[in-house]
């Protein structure tokens, strides 16, 4: 299993502003921190803020901040939004053409292990990976 791109920026995202003690963040801070190409990073800001994640204020002094306490975010809820295919294999995907489906074993194994990875990921919140901000580089006066 491989957590696409975007919720792996997603996750590096939130660390960061779970990291910076309520301070606001800004997309080019996360470019430049991360050496993202800013189009990628501003798609996922905006999956972030459309699921409630962060908050985003517009402006000379605006920026991101997270939506809610990061201990209030679990890691499984920011994965499961993040991720658009959870079917591990054909057998689990709509449309489904494998021709051994109706007897094949290997489809609760999958299943079980997709669930145990969420109830792993569900067991942190955001605030569980947060960092220091000087983790980050950064002082309380530069987040």
């Amino acid at each position: 299993m491989r957590l696409n791109d975007s919720t792996d920026i997603a996750l590096r995202i939130m660390i960061h502003a779970a990291s910076t003690g309520g301070q606001r963040i800004t997309i080019d801070l996360i470019v430049a921190h991360y050496h993202l190409p800013r189009s990628t990073v501003m798609k996922v800001v905006n999956a972030l803020t459309q699921g409630g994640f962060l908050s985003a204020q517009r402006g000379r002094s605006g920026g991101l901040t997270l939506a809610r306490d990061a201990g209030d975010i679990p890691v499984s809820a920011l994965v499961e939004h993040m991720e658009t295919d959870f079917a591990l294999a054909e057998c689990m995907r709509p449309g489904n053409a494998c021709t051994i489906t109706r007897s094949c074993r290997l489809i609760t194994p999958l299943e079980e292990a997709r669930r145990a990875f969420l109830a792993a990921l569900a067991r942190y919140s955001v605030a569980d990976i947060a960092l220091a901000p000087a983790d980050f580089g950064l002082t309380a006066t530069n987040t």
